[in-house]
């Protein structure tokens, strides 16, 4: 343990200063360290932020010059630039909630649906956006989070508000289906059914539980 002359206090841990004062310390030294070391995600993997941000540096340079020394193909290096920014959009999100795998697919839901439904309307507007992206992610969602919830045994209220959020965001496809902006029907009807299937499960065996988190969250 180090010792500082100034405070005359005992110092634990590998600091070669006093925490008070500053002082110089004496002493041997501890091989715990009294406060715990906190892991940062971007800190973990430096590196590779570091390389992902220089390829993608790279990427929207060359292709920005590439765009200006021919003009005449139009101004696609706008979507390379956009693409480049829905990918760390999304990246970053899905870190930032990593420790909610429940919440980290909402969020990915809606950020993927929100870039795809831009792209959709920067090209022309094709309704492929609704027709194809929205309701396949709001499925494979769904049964993502069906199926990671059973895997790693997580408690119902833990997941069951992110399962209704997902379910009525894929019921918005009946809208579509009335204004008759989707191109093919398919999709909508799996993602639609699939929707009433998990909220009816939902509704039928965790009336209760989903009450109660309802005035959990409400403070009700």
């Amino acid at each position: 343990m180090k010792y500082c002359n100034s405070c005359k206090v005992n110092v634990v841990g590998n600091r070669k200063n006093c925490p008070l004062c500053q002082e110089l310390l004496k002493g041997d030294k501890h091989d715990d360290e009294v406060f715990p070391k906190i892991s940062f995600v971007y800190r973990e993997h430096g590196l590779f932020f570091k390389i992902m941000l220089l390829i993608s540096i790279i990427i929207a340079s060359v292709s920005v010059a590439v765009n200006i020394l021919l003009p005449q193909a139009g101004a696609w290096s706008l979507f390379i630039l956009g693409g480049l920014g829905s990918v760390w959009v999304s990246m970053i999100s899905a870190i930032n909630k990593r420790n909610n795998i429940p919440k980290n697919i909402v969020y990915q839901v809606m950020i993927i649906s929100v870039i795809a439904i831009l792209w959709d309307l920067m090209t022309g507007w094709k309704g492929w956006s609704i027709t194809y992206v929205i309701p396949f992610v709001c499925f494979f969602a769904m049964v993502s989070m069906a199926i990671i919830s059973k895997v790693r045994k997580l408690y119902v209220e833990d997941y069951i508000l992110y399962i209704i959020i997902d379910g009525l965001f894929g019921l918005v496809q009946i809208i579509f289906i009335f204004t008759g902006g989707l191109t093919a029907l398919y999709p909508s009807l799996i993602c639609i059914v699939t929707s009433i299937i998990s909220l009816s499960t939902i509704l039928i065996f965790e009336e209760k539980k989903l009450r109660a988190e309802i005035k959990r969250r409400l403070h009700m």
